[in-house]
């Protein structure tokens, strides 16, 4: 199993099931835009932040409205992510530190841990949800050679979904568990050298050109 992480590009909305477009992405990125001005707005003309459990509303608003209710993703994707902040540590300075961790409950565990529960960074817990859950992504593994004149030519290309994860394993040992990466995010590939294979062995290529092997990853809205 692979696991590589990546730059994405948009490519465009992904429809439902029903055949129409799922537009709650968009909604969310507004509300999150509107939210950061609002809180721009107040810091320019008073000189104050927000208030913490100001935040705490909003965020725990979010992750109910766009991943536990009727706006939330594919009922196929029934997990939920939690990021989580203990304090592990002060330092002689008085400076704290947290561990984190990330926590994976079923959407109708009754385990979940509780809207504005205080160890929980629901901002993080959003963006986290929102990478994983409403995004699709295709990753492209393409031999190319360049001309002279800097012109890109395709001999071969294969294409293959992928799926995204706050944890990784090792290329080289299919049995071992998965380790925890969060904040970095993985996106596994289990047959990559079937892929890999396929990507290269279908068209014999020139050996008197120097070829390049690239990848590119693409995400589109679930």
């Amino acid at each position: 199993m692979a696991s590589s992480p990546s730059v994405c590009k948009k490519v465009g909305p992904v429809e439902e099931e029903n055949g129409e477009p799922d537009h709650s992405l968009q909604e969310m990125l507004k509300a999150i835009a509107d939210e950061r001005n609002r809180l721009t707005v107040r810091q320019e003309t008073s000189g104050l932040g927000c208030f913490k459990d100001d935040r705490i509303v909003f965020w725990t608003w979010m992750f109910s409205t766009y991943f536990m209710e009727k706006l939330s993703p594919r009922e196929q994707d029934d997990m939920l992510f939690y990021v989580r902040r203990k304090l592990s540590y002060v330092s002689p300075d008085q400076s704290e530190g947290k561990k984190v961790d990330v926590e994976v409950y079923r959407r109708d565990s009754k385990k979940l841990p509780g809207l504005g529960e205080p160890d929980i960074d629901w901002e993080e817990s959003v963006y986290l949800n929102l990478i994983l859950m409403k995004l699709d992504y295709v990753v492209t593994c393409a031999v190319c050679t360049r001309s002279d004149a800097g012109d890109i030519h395709i001999h071969r290309k294969k294409s293959q979904q992928v799926y995204a994860s706050p944890s990784k394993h090792a290329m080289d040992s299919k049995g071992e568990e998965s380790k925890m990466s969060y904040p970095n995010i993985f996106f596994m590939i289990d047959n990559f050298e079937e892929f890999l294979i396929s990507a290269f062995s279908a068209k014999r290529l020139d050996s008197a050109n120097r070829h390049s092997v690239t990848l590119v990853l693409l995400e589109t809205e679930t």
